[in-house]
């Protein structure tokens, strides 16, 4: 009998205790108040009634700022992002996660133009959720992050449903969003209905993550499934997502603008559609930008392994 062995345990930025898939196991100290649509339901412990409301915004304003306070959405909550208020009494440090998955996850659907997301206090999680940006004609922005230390991971973003229902940017990490996490998402959507941005970063930012996202959606040709602007972003890391950018003679997955930008850019898969030089494509530089990369792979042919994007530097 040899000795067993055991698959290395998988990285799972779970912020709010332990994920067992239909519980939370909450740490001790912080406030938890628990959010389904549907209201109470049968055999409900008083535990949970006590502490059950039906709307993320009435979750949120018993939420205390800078303690830590957990709104957890459980198993089959619905709800609509009608306007761009509902996170208006957001505080410092609170975390919104989900419970459950496949058809359980709870879900948040954009359903005006200007239906958002703002973000603009800091230290706030989102893990967990289904957030569908495309129940309207032309979403302008799907989630605002302009505060530091934001986090959202583990959630299930579609980004378009039709030609034109979809969300122009899913994420935006704009001015103060310093050190911003994206880890861990699934981002889909149409092949043949173009987004402007998945994740986009606008703004003079430090430390900014982007990492271990699965993006398989329709963009900007240029413009990939990540973009940061024309802004001097400093010490930011993309790394280990697997990329496509499914719209026709797409070029980029990562495009990274023109500006003195720093950071690493590493161990991205990238499949492009424009039959040309893959190692100039997948991930694509403005003038002045100072990145460093490592084992960086693209692809713009069926069936065919991706090479080294960019190429290799001597």
């Amino acid at each position: 009998m040899g000795i067993p062995t055991f698959p290395l345990p998988v990285y799972n930025p779970f912020p709010g205790g332990v994920d067992l898939g239909t519980v939370v196991v909450m740490p001790t100290g912080s406030n938890v108040i628990y959010c389904r649509s549907t209201g109470p339901q049968s055999a409900d412990s008083p535990a949970l009634t006590g502490k059950l409301v039906s709307t993320l915004a009435a979750a949120i304003a018993q939420c205390r700022s800078g303690l830590y306070d957990t709104v957890v959405c459980l198993p089959g909550h619905s709800e609509s992002v009608a306007t761009s208020t509902m996170l208006s009494g957001l505080v410092a440090g609170t975390r919104i996660i989900g419970v459950g998955r496949g058809g359980n996850m709870p879900v948040f659907r954009w359903t005006a133009t200007g239906s958002k997301w703002s973000i603009a206090v800091a230290d706030v999680v989102i893990h967990g959720l289904r957030l569908r940006m495309e129940g309207a004609s032309g979403v302008v922005l799907g989630i605002d992050v302009r505060a530091a230390d934001v986090r959202i991971s583990g959630c299930d973003i579609e980004l378009t449903s039709g030609a034109s229902n979809k969300a122009t940017v899913g994420i935006e990490v704009g001015l103060l969003g310093t050190r911003a996490e994206i880890v861990g998402n699934r981002f889909r959507g149409l092949s043949t209905t173009a987004v402007t941005d998945g994740v986009l970063v606008s703004a003079v930012l430090d430390g900014v993550r982007i990492t271990d996202n699965e993006m398989i959606f329709a963009s900007g040709t240029t413009s990939g499934n990540i973009r940061f602007g024309a802004v001097a972003a400093t010490n930011s890391l993309v790394s280990r997502n697997q990329l496509a950018n499914t719209v026709a003679a797409s070029t980029a997955c990562i495009a990274y603008g023109a500006a003195a930008m720093t950071g690493i850019c590493s161990h991205n898969n990238m499949s492009v559609l424009a039959d040309n030089t893959a190692s100039a494509q997948g991930v694509t530089f403005g003038a002045g930008a100072l990145i460093r990369c490592f084992e960086n792979y693209c692809t713009d042919e069926a069936n065919k392994s991706g090479i080294l994007a960019p190429a290799a530097g001597t």
